[in-house]
């Protein structure tokens, strides 16, 4: 009995985490800004690895992206993120 609650808990888990995913992505008018978007005149380089779910540093500027309240942009390590901007939580890398 127990082998089988697991085997179901696990199962919804599995499920919320995809579905978790696939609503945090950001929409594809949004990647495009952020690829399209100039980059910074100075490198911004910082120590930590940049991770979707964490929060950047505060060292790092984050650019609000126009007519997208729930999205903001940075690009740092010479990578362009997609992040919430009340949080700073990285969204997305954009490739």
């Amino acid at each position: 009995m127990e082998l089988k609650t697991a085997g179901i808990v696990a199962a919804v888990l599995m499920t919320a985490s995809s579905a978790f995913a696939e609503s945090a992505m950001a929409p594809e008018k949004v990647i495009t800004f952020v690829q399209k978007a100039p980059a910074p005149t100075t490198r911004v380089v910082v120590k930590e690895k940049i991770v979707v779910g964490q929060a950047l540093p505060e060292t790092v500027v984050v650019t609000p992206i126009p007519d997208e309240t729930g999205f903001a942009y940075a690009i740092v390590n010479d990578e362009r993120v997609i992040v919430e901007p009340s949080t700073r939580k990285v969204i997305q890398v954009v490739q």
